[in-house]
């Protein structure tokens, strides 16, 4: 939502808007746009011509339930980007996992060729406040995601699928609902457009299978039309040559680390190719992004304590990123905070995310986020059982849950070296914020 008031708001748009939490949208009412904190029938000004609101955002709502009464329409995110998108050129980046950062690679290739697209994902580059970019070109980039089959609002051209595995449990009770729903995304792409999916998913295999548009692979085989090759590491951050259809194309540099973030820029890769972008414009932009807030964002450190935030919440990125980590600090020891997003997928996925937390040394699970769920019943996962898994698996996990009891156990046991990761999708910021003031003073004292 702040991604999509970011074009809005650069497009001439006049905004108001309002949220239960509003300290990281001071840019948008330094820029003049009334935000509100918390949700009221008045929040909806006269004369307000429509009304956009995200999944988060019940029918109940009063903001929903005024305009309604006043006959303003009301759009939901995903179908506002889908008419903004309507008589533009669109793009979609779609998958499991490394939509975010595929599309900031993407969105860098392309405004560094000259072709100033619009962009909307929901994240933010390093540096800045969002990821949304107000274009003047035919191009609009969006990252298109399968929660509610949200992606079907979308009437894009070319679309990339990095990958389909088992999520959003509260939409999709297997595997099989959730490749119905791809497959019905990627069917709507004309047949003159694009899709580039991720050699090695048996998923994505099956969901482009027998499309009549175009479709391309990409990945680290070097039978994928777009391959990954001759990968050299320098802790954690890789090197390699982009081969197309088995010959040699460009040689790329990353600043950002790990293995999943080859593919990522090899798909961005791809995807620019095909807009007329060099190959020697796409390995310098991509060897000079700096990376999106959230990933493997390194906040500082605190008594000699390297502190690395990371948005993972689903077993396969849990495990990327300590893998990563391992390979950015070698021979240091790793402390590892992770937030459980939603008691479905953390049931569901139980022993999953138990075994990706195995590679650290110190655990610690604080109490399951519970977005859009609703208060938990007797017998429901909680973060004690995800513990009890990690812990029968011969990983160290602490006793303590709350957020209140997770502060000061770090206090007591970090030791300098060691390096404290903080991962999950939910509200965790709050202990990388508890943590700010001794972030600061260990800066301070050099």
């Amino acid at each position: 939502m702040r991604s999509l008031a970011e074009v809005l708001l650069g497009w001439g748009w006049r905004l108001s808007g309002s949220d239960l939490v509003v300290e990281a949208v001071g840019h948008l009412t330094a820029a003049g746009v009334d935000v509100r904190l918390g949700h009221a029938s008045e929040n909806v000004p006269t004369g307000t011509e429509l009304v956009v609101c995200s999944d988060a955002v019940g029918a109940d709502n009063p903001e929903r339930r005024r305009a309604i009464r006043l006959g303003i329409p009301v759009l939901s995110y995903f179908e506002m980007l889908g008419r903004l998108m309507s008589d533009r050129f669109g793009l979609a980046v779609a998958g499991t996992h490394g939509k975010s950062t595929t599309t900031a690679m993407l969105a860098e290739l392309l405004a560094g060729a000259g072709l100033d697209p619009t962009v909307v994902y929901g994240a933010a580059p390093l540096g800045r406040h969002g990821g949304g970019r107000p274009g003047r070109g035919e191009l609009m980039l969006v990252e298109a995601c399968e929660y509610r089959a949200n992606f079907l609002q979308l009437p894009a051209r070319h679309v990339a699928i990095l990958g389909i595995e088992p999520d959003h449990f509260d939409c999709y009770d297997s595997l099989d609902d959730l490749e119905r729903a791809f497959a019905r995304f990627v069917g709507a792409v004309p047949a003159d457009g694009l899709v580039l999916a991720r050699a090695g998913c048996r998923a994505t295999e099956r969901v482009v299978a027998g499309l009549p548009c175009r479709v391309e692979t990409f990945g680290l085989d070097a039978k994928a039309d777009w391959s990954a090759r001759q990968l050299g590491s320098r802790r954690g951050r890789y090197d390699f040559a982009v081969l197309r259809h088995g010959s040699h194309w460009v040689d790329v540099r990353l600043r950002v680390p790990g293995t999943h973030n080859v593919l990522n820029a090899l798909a961005a890769a791809a995807f620019a190719s095909h807009h007329g972008v060099r190959p020697d414009q796409i390995a310098r932009t991509l060897g000079e992004f700096r990376g999106i807030a959230r990933r493997l964002e390194l906040v500082g450190s605190w008594q000699g304590v390297a502190v690395v935030d990371d948005y993972a919440h689903h077993p396969t990125e849990v495990s990327a990123a300590l893998r990563t980590v391992r390979r950015m600090y070698p021979g240091r020891r790793v402390w590892a905070v992770f937030q459980p997003h939603q008691a479905s997928r953390t049931e569901r996925l139980l022993d999953e995310l138990a075994a990706s937390l195995q590679n650290a040394e110190k655990v610690v699970v604080s109490e399951v986020f519970r977005a859009r769920e609703p208060a938990p019943t007797s017998g429901e996962v909680t973060a004690g059982d995800l513990a009890r898994r990690v812990r029968a698996l011969g990983t160290d996990v602490a006793e303590v849950h709350a957020d209140d009891q997770i502060v000061p156990l770090l206090e007591g046991h970090l030791r300098p070296g060691d390096v404290l990761v903080i991962m999950g999708a939910g509200d965790i910021g709050k202990l990388r914020d508890a943590l700010s003031p001794r972030l600061r003073a260990n800066r301070a004292a050099g």
